[in-house]
């Protein structure tokens, strides 16, 4: 995997530096002066000659070098550390820390450029938030997120957690909900911190089976464990509650009894293995023991599924589009709705009509379930996104029904639509109860956009 690094200016650094500067020059604005505050930092790194004070460390004997004037400007906790009144003497033991993680922080005193990558991040931001170097935190926080990728993604979600960095860990969590597959077979969830673990398995998105995520959770246990052949005592060892944490009731009759036949009669006590059956068998069975929420699936555009009923706009002649229009479709297969395409509309004059203020949408399921009601506009593009994706169950009719704002102006269309959309992987989308004029389908949506769903 390709490292990426990270480069910021520490302009408050450079403050202290001019502080200092003036200090000893008695001048302001010197020319140049972070040309010239650069070529200082960078001779009095890790420069012994001019140190007053070292750093020791339990990994070896080097002592690294630093000075307390520039430390104390940038960090309060060196300050006190210093200068403070209990101030420490002396060499300055770090048990938390090697001597590379922390010569890497050094550069945030010394440097206008700090380069952090992912090698080292975990240290230094450790060492950040200890002394309380805001710069670094943000700096380590800001190559985490522009980083994330299935092989990073668990480290980077652990130091989200422990450092309380809210919109890094839920940058992590959209990719993790997104991406799980690939996650889960990464070398760095087989080792990752129980608490990462327990964050992925109390998410409700995800993008996979139950059955996929109990398998992962157990070669989590193998790995930590380091025993090939599973028991119910090594699991509980290793997981704990966390086993409760796995939605065996959202799991089929079939996925589960496989599961049985593998880890055997005694991997399951009898009060867990009848509860289990019991949600399986009566979805409203309230559980007492796991929980057994359905995770929802994620919406990811890079698996879009165009279904595009459109068989044309030019040439035909105007449909009215009534103030009230209903399009009734149905599928063979699990799908993700996420957005729709109206047709385009006209005026009476055949000028396209690129702008509808204030419409409203509603979707249900069966005629009386409603899914989701939403207010809406339309420009060019004519893109209508759901605000969340919906679950397209096969067999079941689904209706959405858009009102248009009551005016005076008559909208009409010229598109012409398909009853049945054939797509890839032998999935059809059947629209139902369409309105005929002179033997062609009209009617307002002419594109639905699908996530295939693989579980």
């Amino acid at each position: 995997m390709g490292i990426r690094t990270s480069k910021i200016k520490f302009v408050r650094h450079v403050d202290s530096f001019s502080d200092i500067l003036q200090r000893r020059t008695g001048t302001t604005n010197p020319e140049n002066e972070t040309e010239i505050l650069s070529k200082i930092g960078k001779n009095l790194y890790l420069n012994a000659e001019k140190a007053d004070v070292y750093f020791i460390f339990a990994s070896g004997n080097e002592r690294v070098p630093a000075h307390k004037i520039l430390l104390s400007s940038g960090s309060d906790v060196f300050d006190t550390m210093f200068y403070g009144t209990l101030k420490e003497e002396g060499d300055i033991k770090i048990v938390d820390a090697t001597a590379e993680a922390f010569k890497e922080f050094l550069r945030f005193f010394y440097y206008n450029e700090v380069d952090v990558s992912m090698e080292n991040v975990s240290g230094v931001m450790y060492l950040g938030r200890k002394y309380n170097v805001a710069d670094c935190q943000r700096l380590c926080v800001n190559l985490l997120a522009a980083n994330i990728t299935d092989q990073t993604v668990i480290t980077a979600l652990g130091l989200a957690i422990f450092y309380e960095e809210k919109q890094l860990q839920k940058s992590c969590e959209s990719f993790i909900a997104a991406n799980l597959h690939k996650v889960l077979k990464s070398e760095n969830f087989l080792v990752c911190d129980r608490r990462v673990l327990e964050h992925i398995l109390k998410m409700d998105c995800l993008a996979c089976s139950e059955t996929v995520l109990f398998e992962a959770c157990m070669s989590w246990v193998r790995q930590i464990s380091q025993e090939d052949h599973l028991t119910r005592e090594i699991v509980q060892d290793q997981l704990g509650h966390l086993f409760y944490e796995i939605r065996f009731g959202t799991m089929t009759f079939d996925e589960f009894s496989n599961l049985f036949r593998v880890y055997g009669t005694d991997f399951f006590s009898t009060n867990e293995y009848n509860e289990i059956f019991q949600v399986i068998s009566y979805q409203e069975c309230k559980p007492k023991i796991f929980k057994t929420c359905r995770r929802l699936p994620v919406w990811d555009s890079s698996r879009l599924i165009v279904c595009n009923r459109s068989l044309n706009w030019v040439g035909g002649s105007l449909h009215s589009i009534k103030s009230e229009e209903v399009t009734m479709f149905s599928t063979n297969t699990r799908l993700l709705l996420g957005h729709f395409h109206m047709a385009r509309l006209c005026n009476y004059e055949d000028t396209q009509i690129d702008y509808i203020p204030t419409m409203s949408a509603t979707i249900t399921a069966n005629s009386t379930d409603v899914l989701t009601q939403f207010n809406f506009s339309f420009d060019n593009g004519h893109k209508i996104n759901l605000p969340k994706p919906i679950c397209i169950k096969p067999g079941t009719m689904y209706e959405i029904r858009i009102k248009f704002p009551m005016d005076d102006e008559q909208r009409f269309t010229q598109e012409t639509l398909k009853s049945i959309v054939k797509m890839g992987d032998g999935i059809v989308v059947y629209f139902h109860n369409d309105e005929y004029v002179d033997g062609q389908v009209v009617g307002s949506i002419r594109c639905l956009g699908f996530n295939f769903i693989d579980f």
